[in-house]
């Protein structure tokens, strides 16, 4: 039988404001994304864990977010793009040649493409990644990147 697709929408969080999160198997995150709300009332004990790791995050008590994610819907190119990411430490930023770099390539825009499809905000940090000339793009907007670099301390 194949797992169907829940998702709820976790309360207000610091800087992202509500996070719709999806899961197939109940344990693992299959998608992040930012969202409107309103919150979901009573998610399950797996969502409320996700929102604990998020806003210890967000509030600068934590650099890492321990959620086990769901990688099966991933293009082995954007697996690649987001394994590169992850290396990218906590406070330093990287730009998407050096993603490319990283990676042995020269498909600088596919990368970037691939950085503004991230389905895992956050813990792949593509807030992390700026261009060459500046501070690049961002999908959910630059001001909430710039908050994220400043939590990290990168700007």
């Amino acid at each position: 039988m194949k797992e169907q697709l829940k998702s709820v929408v976790l309360p207000s969080l610091p800087i992202v404001g509500f996070l719709r999160v999806e899961t197939r198997d109940g344990k693992s995150l299959s998608h992040i994304n930012v969202d409107k709300g309103p919150a979901t009332k009573n998610p399950d004990p797996f969502f409320m864990d996700c929102f604990e790791e998020f806003k210890l995050f967000l509030t600068g008590k934590s650099r890492k977010i321990n959620i086990k994610l769901d990688h099966s819907h991933l293009s082995p190119f954007q697996s690649d793009v987001l394994k590169a990411m992850k290396t990218i430490p906590y406070g330093q930023t990287s730009t998407y040649k050096g993603l490319a770099d990283k990676m042995d390539s020269k498909a600088f825009q596919a990368i970037g493409s691939a950085c503004g499809r991230n389905p895992f905000m956050l813990i792949y940090p593509c807030h992390r990644v700026l261009g060459t000339n500046g501070i690049g793009g961002f999908a959910h907007g630059l001001t909430m990147k710039k908050q994220l670099l400043a939590l990290e301390g990168a700007v």
